[in-house]
């Protein structure tokens, strides 16, 4: 596949990763303790804010009608992140009820510098609660995950110095995650 079709694919992903969700799923989540929920929050996606240390947690459904297979995407994505100079590592992951997913964790210079990088990730509600001035190094984590037929992208995002022990803190949040059918 050449490096044009790569781009495509991740530009559609995660373009509809962070579009209004149509789904018929929801997210069961126990939310992290003392961060500020976003007030968008519905059963389809969900972020967390946490201002003390600019920290970010959300769980993004795409669309139904735009999702792509999770053995097309994962490897993909692997791909297209190292090209892009921000992947630390991938790895397959389990968590959660049952879930199994794709875990990248990334390197980031900074928010802005990733907000305004080539269309990986736009303005998304995310990254504009992370102050425009904290230009410090980041590091993220994203997951991706397939279940009841549908592609959710669950993102970490705080700064370096703070990652690890805030990971720990939201790892009970990460294994809480559910996502269940809506009859």
């Amino acid at each position: 596949m050449t490096r044009l079709h790569f781009l495509i694919v991740i530009s559609v992903t995660f373009s509809l990763l962070f579009a209004p969700s149509l789904a018929s799923a929801e997210i069961k989540v126990t939310p992290p303790p003392s961060w500020q929920a976003a007030t968008t929050n519905n059963s389809t996606t969900m972020a967390w804010f946490q201002n003390s240390t600019k920290s970010v947690f959300a769980i993004i459904k795409a669309p139904g009608n735009m999702a792509f297979p999770m053995m097309f995407v994962g490897p993909f994505m692997s791909q297209y992140l190292e090209q892009k100079g921000v992947l630390e590592s991938a790895d397959q992951i389990s968590f959660g009820h049952r879930n199994h997913g794709y875990r990248y964790l990334l390197n980031l210079s900074s928010p802005s510098e990733l907000a305004n990088s080539s269309g990986l990730i736009s303005q998304s509600g995310l990254l504009p609660k992370i102050p425009q001035g904290y230009d410090v190094p980041f590091k993220g984590m994203l997951i991706l995950t397939e279940k009841l037929d549908g592609l959710y992208a669950i993102v970490f995002l705080s700064p370096k110095e703070n990652f690890d022990s805030i990971l720990n803190e939201i790892n009970p949040t990460i294994d809480s995650i559910q996502f269940n059918s809506v009859e």
